[in-house]
């Protein structure tokens, strides 16, 4: 698995044609996780509610994904089921995208077999960001949070030229407005061995 090399200026591009491995990267994001009636109650801004999850463990290799993807597709159709919702909710989906060749790519497949022709925007923030590890899926997280709240897709940087494989509708260039129709966002974490993790995430009527 080849890295990106920061002391050359050399970025990480996610689901890029010519990506070749991740930038390690550092930092810290922080959520702060508390019943709605208790948010309320004191004043709290509430930026969305934390509406389920979704696990599986592929144990295909010790570093490489399985390629099949379908370890990442149960887990996001775990993190739908567990929110109460359906495929159809997904507004956005917020991919882990190290920019590594065969990681980039078991995800989309995931991505496209539980999406199903629907057009979901997709963006991937390790072009912005770096591989910051075991922070990164919290980093990454609030960002999805933030989508929400705000109502924006950030773009992924470092993809001028999609690979040809990554069927997605993916975010680049400039943010989008999140689409109306829906209200979850998917927040994607693996981890070397196969762990797969989902966040799913609920914007407030």
């Amino acid at each position: 698995m080849a890295e990106g090399d920061p002391a050359t200026g050399s970025p990480s591009r996610p689901f890029a044609k010519d990506r070749d491995g991740f930038v390690n990267a550092e930092g810290a994001g922080i959520l702060v996780l508390e019943s709605e009636e208790h948010a309320r109650a004191r004043g709290a801004r509430v930026y969305c509610e934390a509406a389920g999850w979704g696990l599986s463990a592929d144990a295909h290799h010790v570093a490489a994904p399985d390629p099949s993807g379908d370890g990442i597709a149960l887990a996001l159709r775990r993190a739908v089921r567990d929110a109460g919702g359906r495929v159809e909710d997904i507004v956005h989906v917020n991919a882990h995208a190290t920019a590594t060749v065969d990681g980039d790519l078991a995800e989309a497949r995931a991505l496209r077999g539980v999406l199903g022709r629907r057009e979901v925007p997709v963006t991937a923030l390790k072009g912005h960001l770096g591989h910051l590890q075991g922070a990164a899926g919290g980093v990454e997280a609030v960002a999805a949070v933030l989508t929400l709240h705000h109502g924006t897709v950030p773009p992924t940087v470092g993809c001028a030229d999609v690979d040809d494989a990554v069927d997605l509708d993916l975010v680049r260039g400039a943010p989008r407005a999140l689409p109306a129709a829906g209200d979850l966002v998917l927040s994607n974490s693996f981890g070397f061995g196969g762990h797969n993790a989902v966040l799913a995430l609920r914007r407030l009527g």
